[in-house]
């Protein structure tokens, strides 16, 4: 499959809107479809990102990460995970913060037509990953043609489950300390650290 220069285009300004960027901050929907069982769940968030950081808060979980360490706290544990992750997976709620970048090394593209999604026209482009070990067979991205925004990124997966993304409520380009980004062990009482680095 040869790169189609129209989804190009979009993810283009997409990645250079992302990029430019102070900060964003968005809630957002998730969908676990399951296309076999034929069931639905959705769960809601909190995402913020500032250049390659993040903190992803959803159902009683906090992810954070900023740009080299990773805290992953669970609330109900009184539990925080510590790793480095050195890999991409190429998957938006893995590492939001570079999805965008990696467009064009790690994914083949095709740009499928424009279309309505969550009441707003977007531009929908599909994207397959060239790493066929991937568990999803490509990624559906729907980018708003007014703003070069996401609205929606699907995950569709080879064992029939499907993960989509909604955005909504996005603010740009707040001030945002880095601190943001780093969680803080001695504002948790008691808190259980498993420090995974380095194994």
């Amino acid at each position: 499959m040869i790169q189609d220069p129209a989804a190009g285009r979009v993810l283009e300004r997409l990645a250079q809107k992302t990029g430019s960027l102070k900060s964003l901050q968005t809630d957002f929907e998730l969908i676990i479809s399951d296309r076999k069982e034929g069931t639905r769940n959705s769960s809601s968030g909190k995402l913020l990102m500032k250049q390659k950081k993040y903190r992803l808060n959803s159902e009683g979980t906090i992810v954070y990460f900023d740009g080299k360490t990773m805290w992953t706290f669970v609330a109900d544990n009184n539990e925080v995970t510590v790793t480095e992750p050195v890999t991409t997976s190429g998957n938006f709620l893995s590492n939001p913060s570079t999805f965008f970048d990696t467009y064009k090394s790690d994914f083949k593209y095709r740009y499928i037509k424009e279309t309505p999604k969550n009441g707003v026209t977007c531009h929908e482009v599909d994207l397959f990953p060239k790493n066929l070990d991937q568990p999803y067979s490509r990624i559906k991205v729907f980018v708003n043609t007014l703003t070069d925004l996401p609205e929606s990124i699907s995950s569709i997966g080879k064992d029939g489950v499907d993960y989509t993304v909604n955005l909504k409520n996005l603010v740009l380009n707040q001030e945002v300390a880095d601190t943001e980004f780093i969680f803080e062990t001695s504002k948790y009482r008691k808190v259980e650290v498993v420090d995974m680095r380095g194994l």
